[in-house]
Parts: C-alpha cells; sequence; structure tokens
C-alpha cells in the first residue's frame, strides 16, 4: 500500500509504504534516486550483501542512504515494514545531516536520533490504521526537524527539470537550465541528494524505463521502451540495469512480485 504524506510534508516526503513481506522471501533492493527510513512493525529482517553468504539482522528502525549496489534483505520471519520514502532531498531538508554521509549505508536510527526511534516503532505496531500511523510518523519527524538552511524551491527545481524530461539530459545541459557551474551543482547534489548529477540522471532515465516495462506486456516492450527512455544501445541498457538492479530487465518483469518499484521479491 502506497500512500501520500499530508500536504505538509510534502517538502521532503514523497510516499509512505506499508508492506508485508512472507518468511523467509528474498527481496532485492535498489536505488530509485531517493534516501529512505524503515520501520519494522513486526517481524525481522536480515541482510545479505552483495557477494557475501554472509547474513546480519538489520535493526528496528533503520535509514538507508542513496545506494550504490543492489542489497538483498530476507524477511526472517512474518514482517510487516514502513518505508518512509524521502524525496531525494527530503532527509537532508528535513534533519541537516549531509546525504553524502549517509551515501551507500544502513545506519541504526538510533544511532543518529536515540532510542525515540524505538518507541516510535511501539507506536506504529498498535497504531491500527493507516492515517493514524502517518500521524505518529509526522508527528515524531515534527520533533527531529531542523532548519537545514536548504533552499527547498531551489532543489524542488533542479529535480522537477530533470523528472520532466526523464532523466534524459547530459550534465552540461542541466547546467544550462538551472544556471549553475558544474561544480556548483555536483555540491548541491552531493550534499543534499547524496550523489552526483550523473548518477542522478542515470537512476532517472532507468527508473522511467522500469515504468515502461510494468504497464507493458509485450514481448517487444523492452527495446520500445528502451528506446523511449534514451537507450539507443542494448547491451549499454542491459549492462546499466544489471549494474544497478543486479537483475536483467527480463528478470526484473518475471519477478514473483514487485512491491515497489526498486523492491522486488527475487526467485
Amino acid at each position: 500500500m502506497q500512500l501520500p504524506p499530508s500536504p505538509a510534508w510534502s517538502f521532503c516526503i514523497k510516499h509512505y509504504l506499508f508492506l508485508k513481506c512472507s518468511y523467509r522471501k528474498p527481496l532485492r533492493l535498489f536505488s530509485d534516486g531517493n534516501t529512505g527510513m524503515v520501520f519494522v512493525t513486526g517481524g525481522q529482517l536480515i541482510i545479505r550483501k552483495k557477494d557475501s553468504q554472509f547474513v546480519e539482522p538489520l535493526p528496528a528502525a533503520f535509514i538507508y542512504g542513496q545506494l550504490g549496489d543492489y542489497l538483498d534483505i530476507i524477511s526472517e520471519d512474518e514482517t510487516e515494514l514502513l518505508i518512509v520514502v524521502f524525496q531525494p532531498y527530503g532527509f537532508f531538508s528535513l534533519c541537516g545531516i549531509p546525504a553524502e554521509e549517509l551515501k551507500a549505508q544502513i545506519i541504526d536510527a538510533n544511532l543518529i536520533f536515540g532510542r525515540q526511534s524505538y518507541s516510535v516503532n511501539d507506536a506504529l505496531s498498535s497504531a491500527g490504521s493507516y492515517p493514524k500511523a502517518i500521524a505518529t510518523i509526522e508527528g515524531y519527524f515534527k520533533s527531529l526537524f531542523k532548519d537545514s538552511g536548504a533552499d527547498a524551491n531551489q532543489l524542488r527545481t533542479i529535480v522537477n527539470a530533470v523528472m520532466q524530461v526523464k532523466g534524459q539530459l547530459t550534465v552540461n545541459e542541466l547546467v544550462n537550465m538551472t544556471g549553475y557551474t558544474e561544480r556548483r551543482l555536483e555540491r548541491i547534489f552531493d550534499q543534499a541528494i547524496g550523489t552526483s548529477p550523473v548518477k542522478y540522471l542515470q537512476i532517472v532515465r532507468l527508473h522511467h524505463f522500469l515504468s515502461l516495462i510494468r504497464s507493458s506486456g509485450k514481448k517487444d516492450s523492452l527495446t520500445i521502451a528502451g528506446l523511449e527512455s534514451g537507450y539507443y544501445d542494448q547491451a549499454h541498457l542491459i549492462r546499466n540495469f544489471k549494474q544497478i538492479t543486479g537483475l536483467t530487465p527480463t528478470q526484473y518483469r518475471s519477478a514473483a512480485r514487485t512491491l515497489a518499484v526498486n523492491l522486488v521479491i527475487v526467485n
């Protein structure tokens, strides 16, 4: 279930995801260009890192930054989750922590915000309804809010410019659109979003491709979707896709179940 934030919080929160995961089902999580915060309201999640057979338990509440590699997360029990998906610049706008410090990390919320994050888990578990859970989260975020000094309108303008063209532009074109120098643009992206302009453009373009292949069941739609997303070399598309998701486009589309655009149950 995907639900929007209240209007007052849309400046930093993109949406909420309420999910239920079956026992021992492997979940593939990969970058969607956003930072997120996960509350495990029932059950337990463990993580298996890329190219490793070792697993470790995840905290009951954690923040993930911009992901460099995909992650495999396993539901140890019948698990319920609330995922707060922030705007690309949202976590920085909320609490002033530079996004570059969270890059490619999963961090126990307790280490950043103290034990209050765990008491929020208890409140979410007993909320009883989605609106009450959202009110609980937004009340919690109100207590965390710090003025980062970020110009939300500036950041929104940059992100909207990228989204409007589905990531299909060069950094030089983005420089011309925004009026910033390339160096200034890189600093803004590193601090507020946690990745470079080049990487962010790549992620947005890939997710446009994902939206197209999810909405079409035609066998030839992969080629058509690739062209519509600005991929004119299929080998480059597949290489780029697998680098970010760990899957081929065909494997992604045939995944047992898609919980979110960047979270799938893999066979």
